[in-house]
């Protein structure tokens, strides 16, 4: 088989692939909501107007990537691309309150790490990065810390290729439902963490009509919460 050959044979079965995973109606209906998730992205994307929203247009791109991945059976990439958007997300957001590291992370001259934008005294989850901008949901952070830790070390765990991480040993693809369900229990958690980093972020500032864009997403995750009732006006459950 020459080189050419060969790559039409995995093209072929990529697709037939992604053609048993939408024949999987529960797990390709996990796939949707998956997808679906980029319009929450949107509407978080719609609220930033700093130099920092072409980073969150970064994460969403390879949050896209990563839908890809898993549609097509590349389960490993699906979760180094989750895993990379995740950060991406998170930068945008830490990135909005360090401006001169985020200039030199755009220039080069710095790179992205998770252990500093998730830092116990300076991350997003941090108790001075709550009190700078949502004082009102600190009692919170350290449950939305926890959350992002292990979905990241679990996502990281595919990065790094541990022993649980691999497919068959040998070469032929094939469509695995249960990493695919993994995969998106994993996004729904990722969307908590980063709409939790929004909210903390930039709701307080918001416009009338700002609150209005997100207030559906918003009381849909948090509308439980006392704190986030009271910023939205509405009456407790």
């Amino acid at each position: 088989m020459d080189v050419a050959s060969y790559y039409q044979g995995l093209t072929e079965r990529r697709s037939a692939i992604m053609a048993e995973c939408v024949a999987d109606k529960p797990t390709f209906a996990l796939h949707i909501a998956s997808h679906n998730v980029l319009k929450d992205f949107e509407i978080m994307l719609g609220a930033i107007v700093g130099a920092e929203r072409s980073i969150f247009m970064q994460a969403c791109r390879e949050y896209q990537y990563s839908l890809e991945a898993v549609l097509f059976g590349n389960y490993r990439h699906a979760f180094s691309s989750l895993r990379l958007a995740f950060e991406l997300f998170t930068a945008a957001i830490y990135f909005s309150a360090n401006q001169m590291k985020m200039r030199l992370w755009i220039q080069g001259h710095d790179d992205i790490w998770w252990s500093t934008l998730t830092d116990p005294e300076k991350g997003v989850y941090s108790h001075n990065f709550m009190k700078a901008f949502n004082p009102s949901l600190r009692d919170y952070r350290s449950q939305y810390s926890s959350l992002a830790s292990t979905v990241y070390r679990e996502c990281s765990e595919y990065v790094h290729g541990n022993p649980g991480t691999h497919e068959d040993t040998d070469l032929v693809v094939a469509y695995d439902s249960n990493r695919s369900k993994i995969f998106h229990d994993k996004v729904a958690t990722v969307r908590l963490c980063i709409l939790f980093q929004f909210v903390s972020r930039y709701l307080p500032e918001l416009s009338s009509s700002g609150k209005e864009a997100v207030e559906p997403l918003v009381l849909e995750s948090f509308g439980d919460l006392p704190e986030i009732q009271s910023m939205f006006g509405v009456a407790g459950k």
